[in-house]
């Protein structure tokens, strides 16, 4: 069946069109045009029309509450994945209709379920457990001081590798339980208790090791960095995203438009442990580290945008907090954006749409034989960006499910 869809405006995800219709068939978009005809027509009116967003570096931890430690304590693995399974209908339902989730390994469960149409979802681009040396911020669940054999036991969302050989093996243990790509942690960060975000983890050896499993199997490395030393460490090491970027310096953010290295400034994670975090449950020492990094991504996004580095939309949000930044207001973290950081409504459109497909993800696009991942919103969210929260369609591929 030919289905047409019809609109007021269409955002292809770098540009808008004079086209004001999308054809699809078998769930691709054949083409877009005027006066198109087909099986089925469905007229969206006035609506603003642009491709499904993707949220770029999410958790779906289905906790409920920024006291890891405790949760992680008191409630098993497998009611946090079922506690995961309403996020998603909330993401897709809200215009997400792709996530990269950067580090859970509820994540690779989750995407097998929505591929095999057991529950709805997003399609979920999923690392699995994230690899961090010991003393890193892949304890991040709980401090420096719990013993690691009860971190093993008790989860958490990284495995801990020193020394090239362990990163070599470990890679591979990642990649053989499903993994679409491999997630690293190169320098500290604000929920590690000892460590602090400007420290360099692991070393550019561990790192190469790692990019070079990844590609053996066809895929990439996404690396959290805060730092500068840590994040060259990744550019140099070969990594595809680098997650966060908030305290790097010009001569890396250079690299990393030489190199073709996207980064994901994660804003939203950062406003809302700024905000919220004691309410959260977060501990005190989390609140305070997270000013540095929060003082630094004001000057680094928009130094990023300069030098043509592909800037990625990811929240990093991994727990339920109720608030204007939450699950289901992912839209938000181009709103912060706009707000903080001086990014055009049209430049932070593209983070979540365009953009994505130059990693290598087929999405964010209105073009010929991209998924039909679409979504309509009432308003104009180039002209007010706060119009991304009022999403009233929603088709993945071609099936309307709003």
């Amino acid at each position: 069946m030919r289905q047409v869809i019809k609109g007021k405006y269409i955002f292809d995800g770098e540009k808008l069109l004079d086209d004001k219709e999308i054809a699809v068939e078998d769930g691709v978009i054949i083409e877009t045009g005027k006066g198109l005809t087909g099986d089925k027509i469905v007229d969206l009116g006035d609506s603003f029309i642009m491709p499904g967003m993707t949220d770029a570096h999410i958790h779906l931890s289905g906790y409920r509450s920024g006291n890891f430690f405790a949760e992680g304590l008191t409630l098993d693995s497998r009611d946090h994945l079922l506690m995961a399974v309403p996020w998603l209908k909330t993401l897709l339902d809200t215009g997400f209709t792709s996530v990269r989730d950067c580090g859970w390994e509820n994540s690779i469960f989750l995407r097998n379920a929505v591929n095999n149409g057991v529950i709805v979802g997003p399609d979920i681009s999923a690392a699995g457990k994230a690899l961090s040396q010991t003393f890193g911020h892949g304890e991040a669940e709980f401090s420096h001081t719990v013993p690691v054999d009860l971190i093993e036991r008790m989860g958490g969302f990284a495995c801990l590798c020193d020394g090239v050989d362990e990163c070599i093996k470990t890679a591979r243990k990642v990649l053989r339980s499903g993994s679409d790509f491999i997630k690293i942690i190169t320098s500290g960060g604000a929920l590690s208790q000892r460590d602090n975000p400007n420290q360099e983890q692991f070393t550019l050896e561990e790192i190469r090791s790692i990019v070079r499993e990844a590609q053996k199997a066809g895929t990439y490395v996404a690396a959290h960095a805060h730092g500068d030393r840590g994040a060259r460490n990744a550019v140099e090491g070969g990594v595809k995203t680098l997650e966060h970027g908030t305290l790097v310096t010009g001569e890396t953010l250079k690299l990393m438009a030489k190199n073709g290295v996207s980064m994901t400034p994660t804003l939203t994670i950062i406003e809302l442990i700024a905000k919220y975090g004691k309410v959260s449950g977060l501990s005190e020492w989390a609140i305070e580290k997270i000013k540095e990094v929060r003082e630094g991504i004001e000057k680094v996004l928009p130094e990023a945008m300069k030098l043509g580095v592909n800037i990625l939309c990811g929240t990093d949000l991994l727990y339920i907090t109720r608030k204007e930044l939450d699950i289901g207001r992912n839209w938000m973290e181009m709103v912060l954006m706009t707000e903080i950081c001086g990014l055009t409504n049209e430049e932070a459109l593209r983070t979540s749409t365009g953009n994505i497909h130059k990693i290598g993800l087929k999405q964010g696009m209105i073009a010929k034989g991209f998924p039909a991942n679409i979504i309509s919103i009432d308003g104009n969210p180039i002209e007010n960006i706060k119009d991304l929260g009022r999403v009233n369609s929603v088709f993945k591929r071609g099936v309307q499910v709003k």
